[in-house]
């Protein structure tokens, strides 16, 4: 049986090319914070492999309302302030849920 009630939020952005490290030392300084928000389950900061200015987010969240007030969030804003002159391309933010069985990896 699959949690339907969890939210997973994939977001994706991209930068400008020199901006790439200004870019990611904002993102990389709001990730304890929200790690810590009430309603965060996950919240994991990546990089393309192949294209170093396209920023990942994988986050996961037990509902919307704390999806909305991460985003209305103090440490949310300062970011969102902080990189609007460095974007490239807009913020696209997929809302999902988990249709299959999580895995369950034993390794021995």
């Amino acid at each position: 049986m699959t949690n339907n009630k969890n939210i997973v939020l994939i977001a994706r952005l991209k930068v400008k090319k020199d901006s790439v490290e200004r870019a990611k030392q904002a993102a990389l300084a709001i990730v304890e914070d929200s790690r810590a928000e009430k309603g965060c389950l996950n919240y994991d900061f990546h990089q393309a492999i192949d294209d170093e200015s396209v920023f990942i987010w994988h986050e996961t969240w037990e509902n919307e309302a704390a999806i909305e007030a991460h985003g209305k969030s103090k440490h949310f804003d300062a970011f969102s302030r902080q990189i609007k002159d460095l974007i490239d391309e807009p913020l696209q933010i997929t809302l999902t849920k988990m249709v299959s069985e999580k895995a369950r990896i034993n390794r021995v």
